[in-house]
């Protein structure tokens, strides 16, 4: 997941989840073996690190209650661990405190970023950089939750949920110690996702009001290191916003919104049917191959684009995997539930 999760009752949700039977597939993940975790634990984010292995991000130790929805009065403690091909690594997330858990981890040009949730937040509220050898905490630039935590060639950015006219920004790019405002042209925009390619080649999506009514449409933003430039909107049906991009080259950029998906190719957009039911999370490997996670449908999964068409992949103890990263040409990693229980699968 591109954004943050909402907050503690999301988080309970996914504790609590039940798991579903995939799809069969020739080429099967396998399950890679956790680091020691509590009880009550969830994974929620995973992520390159650029030496070949990943990092992970969720919680441990939740008390909850179901009644009517999850509730989880205790949120438990934050997990991130480091996978270096051979085992795990934990590493101190100094500044820390009280309970919560790590709701996504950044990795790219360089940099490591983790984002959490504290206890009785309303959503993301602490930003943790790593040094080699552990977390310390960067202050946020206001009191309001973080919704975006992205970082590689253009820098580290972040959006915070600030209301429209405001005056504060929404849309923020880290310069030496401080973060400084990068908001779009229209003023009404609401970013989702920023992922760039280069420092003079960021992509941002989300939606932005059009018309007198006000009507909320999809919106797709490019940077050329010194302004944006709007695009053309995704044609997907039935949305009002891009939720997460993904872009490979200038000539081959993917987006996604509910199950819906669409693909530029410099001059255009293409759209494109999903798998079946939400999209959480997309990927593109090395070899151009889109993956696709869709935990909460009736073809919970995870699913590849390729030759035009969708294939089920099978994914140990049927998992609804809640995040997906690719390393090189073919490597897929994610993190979810199986069996009630939390699960790291690649293949």
């Amino acid at each position: 997941m591109r954004r943050f999760l909402a907050g503690a009752a999301v988080a309970g949700a996914a504790l609590l989840a039940l798991p579903v039977t995939a799809h069969a597939a020739a080429d099967d993940l396998r399950t890679v073996p956790l680091p020691f975790l509590w009880p009550r634990a969830d994974l929620t984010t995973v992520a390159p690190d650029g030496a070949g292995g990943v990092w992970i991000g969720g919680g441990q130790g939740a008390h909850c209650l179901v009644v009517l929805n999850p509730w989880c009065y205790n949120l438990g403690n934050p997990v991130v661990r480091r996978w270096t091909g051979t085992n795990w690594k934990e590493y101190p997330i100094d500044g820390w405190t009280g309970n919560g858990f790590i709701g996504r981890v950044a990795s790219g040009a360089g940099r490591t970023w983790i984002g959490g949730v504290g206890q009785g937040a309303a959503g993301p509220d602490r930003l943790f950089v790593f040094d080699g050898a552990s977390f310390r905490k960067v202050a946020t630039p206001s009191t309001a939750t973080i919704g975006v935590l992205s970082t590689g060639p253009a820098g580290t950015w972040i959006t915070q949920d600030v209301a429209p006219g405001s005056g504060e920004p929404h849309l923020l790019r880290r310069d030496g110690d401080a973060w400084v405002g990068a908001d779009l042209p229209d003023p009404g925009a609401r970013v989702n996702d920023v992922q760039a390619l280069s420092a003079t080649d960021v992509w941002a999506v989300g939606n932005r009001p059009q018309g007198d009514g006000g009507e909320r449409r999809p919106a797709v933003a490019r940077f050329d290191g010194t302004g944006w430039t709007w695009l053309p909107e995704p044609g997907m049906p039935s949305s009002n916003s891009v939720e997460q991009v993904v872009p490979v080259a200038s000539d081959d950029v993917w987006v996604y919104s509910n199950a819906h998906l669409a693909h530029w190719d410099g001059s255009a957009w293409t759209t494109i049917e999903g798998p079946g039911g939400p999209i959480a999370d997309l990927a593109v490997d090395g070899s151009g191959t889109v993956w696709a996670a869709t935990p909460v449908s009736d073809d919970a999964g995870l699913w590849r684009y390729r030759d035009g068409s969708w294939q089920p992949v099978t994914v140990p103890g049927g998992a609804r995997l809640n995040d997906v990263a690719t390393l090189g040409a073919s490597t897929i990693w994610g993190v979810g539930r199986a069996d009630d229980a939390p699960v790291a699968v690649r293949g």
